[in-house]
C-alpha cells in the first residue's frame, strides 16, 4: 500500500533522527546541557507580571520618598501627574524615565502625589487601551491635576495624530499644562509648541518605520544565509557560528535540524497520514506523553487542535522557507494588530538540508486536511441517545442546487436539501428525506461489492495497471509537464482571486470558498506530481496478482467494519478509502411519487477502483482510469419478502436444497419456492424448473445416501471378487445400492465404471492365477463363489474366446486328495517325512 510506503519512509526518518539524537547525547556527555526554553503558562506569565509590577512600584516609591524630601506640597506651584511606558518585556526603563521627570518637576516646582504616578509595562505605543493611560484619563476628567509630565512624545503615542489629539483635547482644552521633558516641549509656550510637537512626533513615527525597514533588510540577509532571525519551529535549533555575534554580543546561530524534536514531527505525520488518527487525538497523545516537547509559541505548554494543524501545514518541514509572508498592520479603531498576507513574501527559498518530511508525504497530509470533514452539528442532549453515523458526512449533494445535504428530522435521523424545503411539493427536486442509517448501509454494501476481488475484476485491474505503467515509462516527461502546467494554472487562478476578492460581503464569502476549493485541488495536483516524480525516480513495477487480491480483501473488510465500528481510526480510514474510490460526490434524484412513503431517492456516483489500487500500491496518482464505472443505488427500504427472497436466492445459488434453505431461514420448503419465484418475478426473469435444477445438484438429498456411505467398503469387497449379491449380504443392503455405490465410487475419481463382463474377466484371471499356483478347482470355486462345474464351464469358455485349449482337470489332479498338489507330487512337508 502507498500508506505502507510512506510508513517505511517515515520509520526510516525516525530511526535516523534517533541515531543522531543518541550520537549528540554521547558527544555532549559531561558537558553542561543546553538549557531548554521552558513553556510559560498563563498563571506563570501573570505571576511574572505581578512580580515585575511590585518590583517597579517599590523602586518608584524610593524615588518618590527622595523627591518628597526635596519638594513638599506647600512649596509647589501646581499639582501634577506623570506617565511612563516601555514597549517590550526585554526593556526596563520605567524607573529611569520617572527619575528624569521628577528632577524636572523639582525645577518646575510641580508636586506629583503618589497616586498620580501612572505607568505601563511592556505595552506598545500603538495601543490605546493601556491600564496606566486609562487611569490617567480618569484623573484628567476628574480635574484633579494642573500639570502633566511625560518623558518624550513617543512615550505617549507612536502615532502623531493620536499624540496631538491627546494633548489638544485632554490637556490644552482643559487648561492643563503639558511638559515633555526630553523633547523640551511646554504647552505654556504659546502656539510655538505645536510646531515642535508635530515635528518631533512625526520624526518618532518615521523613526519606527525606518527601524522596521532596517530590521527587515537585516533579517533577509540572515534568511539567505540560513541564520536564526526569528523564532524557530519545532524540529529546528540554532548551531553556534564561531566568530559571529549579534548586536547584543550573543553568538550568531545557524539553523539546523534538531534530532530530539524532529522525530516528534515525523511521529505527528505518521499518526496523521499512516495511522489515520485525527488531529484532536494527536494533540491528546502528545499531551499525555511526558517525553513529548511543548509546542512552539504556546503559553500553556499544551498541544491543541490548532497547534497540531499548524505544524502539519508548516512548509518548512518540506524545506520551503519564507520570510515576511505576512505583514502586521495596526488597526487603530479596533486597537489591536492584524496580520495580513503579502502579495509575495519578502524572501523565500528551498533549503533541502532543512527538510524533515518528504514531498509526497507532506502533500498527502495537505490533501487530507483539505478534505477533512468538520465536526459540525450539535451533540445529543441525553447520553442514552443513539449516535448517528458520520462516515458519509458531506458526501451527498442535491444536483439541482449544488448543496450538500444537511442533517435534520427527529433525532437527526435523516438528511435533506435546505433549499428544497422552500419549494412547492410538486416542483421540489428532492421530496423524500434520506434516512442516514439506510444510506450508510446501502452505500457501504455497494462499495464493498465494487472492491470484491473476483477473478475477472482482478484481471481487469492488472490490465489497467500494466497499460498505465507502460504508458508512464514511455511518456514520463509529458505527464510531469502536464501536471506542472496544471499546478501553475491553479497557482495563477488562486493569485487572481486572492487579489480580487470582490466588493460586497457576499462576493468575498464566495471568493473565500472558491479559494479553499482551489487550494485543495492544488494540493491534490502537487501530491500527484510528487508521487509521479518519486515513481519515475525508481523502476515502477506492476503489483502482483496476490498483492492486488490481498489489498482488495483488506479494503473490503475495512468498508464492512467502518459501517458499525465505533473506533475513530477505523472510521477515518474507511472514510479515506471511500473518498479515494468515489469520484466527486453522490448526487441524489427523486424517484417514485412525491408523497409520503411512496417515493425514494436514487444515488448516482462514479467509482474508479483501478486508480485507487494504483495509488495505494505504487504511490502513483492518476486522475481517472478507463474503467470508471457509474454506481446507481436506490435508497429505499425493501419489503420483508424482498429481503427474504435475496437471502433465499443467495442460498439457492450456493446449491442448497429447498429443505436445507427452509431449515436455515426457519420456514417451510413451500415458502422457499415462493421466495425464489418472487425473486425472479421482480427482475422479469422466467421461473426456474426445480426438477431440472435438482438433477444438476451435486447433493440431491438432505442426508448422505446409503450407497455413498458404503462406497469404500463395497469397492474393497468388489476387488476381493465378491458378487453384488454377496456384497449386499455383507453390507446388509440391496444389490441396487451396491451397484450405485460401485458407480459413484468410480465416477467421483473420474474412473471408468467396471461392467459385469469386466468383473467376470477379472474373476476368471484370478482363478487362473490360483490354479497356476497349484490350488484345486474345488477350492478355487469355493473361494470365488462358483460351483466346481460352473467354474470349469467358465474357464472353458474363456479359453475358447482366447483361442486356447481346454484344461484337463482330471489328469491335472492325479491321485492327490484335497489339500495336496494338483500335479500328483508330494507337498514339501510330505517329502520331508519320506
Amino acid at each position: 500500500m502507498f500508506s505502507q510506503n510512506i510508513a517505511t519512509i517515515l520509520n526510516q526518518l525516525q530511526h535516523d533522527f534517533d541515531e543522531k539524537a543518541t550520537a549528540n547525547n554521547q558527544a555532549n556527555k559531561g558537558k553542561v546541557p543546553k538549557r531548554k526554553k521552558a513553556s510559560r503558562s498563563k498563571d506563570e506569565i501573570r505571576r511574572r507580571q505581578e512580580e515585575l509590577y511590585e518590583k517597579t512600584l517599590k523602586e518608584i516609591n524610593e524615588l518618590l520618598d527622595a523627591y518628597y524630601a526635596v519638594l513638599s506640597r506647600k512649596d509647589a506651584e501646581s499639582i501634577g501627574a506623570l506617565y511612563a511606558r516601555y514597549s517590550s518585556r526585554f526593556q526596563d526603563s520605567i524607573v529611569d524615565q520617572i527619575r528624569t521627570i521628577l528632577e524636572e518637576a523639582i525645577r518646575k516646582k510641580v508636586f506629583i502625589p503618589r497616586e498620580n504616578v501612572f505607568f505601563d509595562l511592556a505595552i506598545r505605543g500603538w495601543k490605546d487601551r493601556r491600564p496606566g493611560l486609562l487611569a490617567l484619563r480618569k484623573k484628567i476628567e476628574a480635574a484633579e491635576i494642573q500639570t502633566f509630565m511625560v518623558f518624550t512624545t513617543s512615550r505617549l503615542y507612536r502615532r502623531t495624530y493620536k499624540a496631538l489629539q491627546f494633548v489638544e483635547e485632554e490637556l490644552v482644552e482643559r487648561n492643563i499644562r503639558g511638559i515633555f521633558v526630553k523633547s523640551n516641549i511646554d504647552t505654556v509656550q504659546g502656539d510655538h509648541w505645536r510646531t515642535i510637537f508635530q515635528a518631533l512626533a512625526a520624526n518618532d513615527e518615521a523613526q519606527v518605520r525606518i527601524y522596521s525597514s532596517h530590521i527587515q533588510a537585516s533579517h533577509e540577509g540572515l534568511f539567505v544565509r540560513q541564520m536564526v532571525h526569528t523564532s524557530l519551529s519545532l524540529g529546528y535549533t540554532g548551531e553556534v557560528v564561531e566568530g559571529e555575534f549579534t548586536r547584543r554580543q550573543l553568538p550568531r546561530r545557524k539553523i539546523v535540524i534538531d534530532p530530539d524534536t524532529a522525530r516528534w514531527i515525523v511521529q505527528i505525520f505518521y499518526w496523521y497520514v499512516v495511522d489515520g488518527i485525527s488531529i484532536t487525538a494527536i494533540a491528546r497523545k502528545l499531551n499525555a506523553d511526558e517525553d513529548a516537547p511543548a509546542p512552539a509559541k504556546s503559553n500553556t505548554g499544551l498541544w491543541t487542535h490548532k497547534l497540531v494543524r499548524t505544524h502539519i501545514e508548516n512548509t518548512e518541514y518540506r524545506g520551503w522557507w519564507q520570510y515576511g509572508a505576512k505583514e502586521t498592520k495596526w488597526l487603530s479603531k479596533k486597537d489591536y494588530a492584524h496580520q495580513i498576507p503579502r502579495d509575495k513574501p519578502l524572501k523565500e527559498g528551498q533549503f533541502e538540508e532543512l527538510r524533515i518530511i518528504p514531498d509526497d508525504c507532506w502533500y498527502t497530509a495537505q490533501e487530507m486536511i483539505a478534505n477533512e470533514a468538520g465536526n459540525s452539528g450539535r451533540k445529543p442532549k441525553d447520553s442514552t441517545s443513539k449516535p448517528r453515523p458520520r462516515l458519509l458526512r458531506g458526501l451527498f449533494v442535491c444536483p439541482e442546487h449544488g448543496r450538500k445535504l444537511a442533517v435534520g428530522g427527529a433525532k437527526a435521523c435523516v438528511m435533506l436539501c435546505p433549499n428544497c424545503r422552500f419549494i412547492e411539493v410538486h416542483e421540489r427536486p428532492l421530496f423524500t428525506h434520506l434516512n442516514r442509517e439506510l444510506a450508510l448501509k446501502l452505500t457501504c454494501e455497494h462499495l464493498t461489492d465494487c472492491v470484491r476481488p473476483t477473478d475477472d475484476f482482478v484481471d481487469t485491474i492488472l490490465n489497467v495497471l500494466e497499460d498505465y505503467v507502460g504508458l508512464l515509462s514511455q511518456t514520463e516527461p509529458a505527464i510531469v509537464e502536464s501536471l506542472q502546467s496544471r499546478a501553475d494554472a491553479l497557482a495563477s487562478t488562486i493569485e487572481f482571486n486572492r487579489r480580487n476578492p470582490g466588493v460586497s460581503e457576499q462576493e468575498q464569502r464566495k471568493t473565500e470558498q472558491l479559494l479553499k476549493e482551489l487550494r485543495s485541488e492544488q494540493n491534490e495536483v502537487f501530491a500527484q506530481l510528487r508521487s509521479t516524480e518519486s515513481a519515475l525516480a525508481v523502476s515502477l513495477q506492476t503489483p502482483s496478482r496476490e498483492q492486488i487480491i490481498a489489498f482488495l480483501t483488506a479494503t473490503s473488510d475495512l468498508l464492512s467494519q467502518s459501517m458499525t465500528s465505533t473506533d475513530e481510526i477505523v472510521v477515518r480510514n474507511g472514510r479515506r478509502a471511500i473518498e479515494s474510490i468515489v469520484k466527486g460526490k453522490i448526487e441524489l434524484y427523486q424517484m417514485g411519487e412525491r408523497a409520503k412513503s411512496k417515493g425514494w431517492l436514487q444515488g448516482r456516483f462514479l467509482v474508479d477502483v483501478p486508480a485507487y489500487v494504483l495509488q495505494q500500491l505504487t504511490g502513483v496518482r492518476i486522475s481517472e482510469s478507463s474503467t470508471t464505472n457509474e454506481v446507481v443505488i436506490d435508497y429505499k427500504k425493501s419489503k420483508l419478502i424482498n429481503e427474504q427472497s435475496e437471502t433465499a436466492k443467495r442460498l439457492w445459488d450456493d446449491g442448497l436444497l429447498h429443505v436445507e434453505i427452509a431449515k436455515q431461514m426457519g420456514c417451510i420448503p413451500s415458502y422457499v419456492t415462493k421466495l425464489i419465484q418472487h425473486w425472479h418475478d421482480q427482475r422479469g426473469l422466467p421461473q426456474p424448473n426445480n426438477k431440472k435444477r435438482r438433477k444438476l445438484l451435486i447433493n440431491k438429498q438432505q442426508r448422505t445416501p446409503i450407497y455413498k456411505q458404503i462406497a469404500n467398503q463395497v469397492h474393497e469387497l468388489m476387488e476381493a471378487g465378491h458378487s453384488n449379491l454377496e456384497i449386499a449380504r455383507q453390507t446388509k443392503t440391496s444389490d441396487t445400492n451396491v451397484a450405485k455405490a460401485i458407480r459413484w465410487w468410480h465416477e467421483k475419481r473420474e474412473l471408468s465404471v467396471p461392467t459385469a463382463a469386466d468383473r467376470r474377466k477379472q474373476k476368471i484371471e484370478r482363478a487362473l492365477a490360483m490354479l497356476d499356483g497349484g490350488a484345486l478347482l474345488t477350492n478355487v470355486a469355493t473361494e470365488l463363489g462358483y460351483s466346481a462345474r460352473g467354474l470349469k464351464l467358465a474357464l472353458d469358455k474363456f479359453a475358447k474366446d482366447k483361442g486356447g485349449e481346454k484344461t484337463d482337470f482330471r489328469s491335472r489332479r492325479g491321485n492327490a486328495k484335497s489339500g495336496a498338489s494338483a500335479n500328483g507330487k508330494d507337498s514339501p512337508s510330505d517329502s520331508d517325512t519320506v
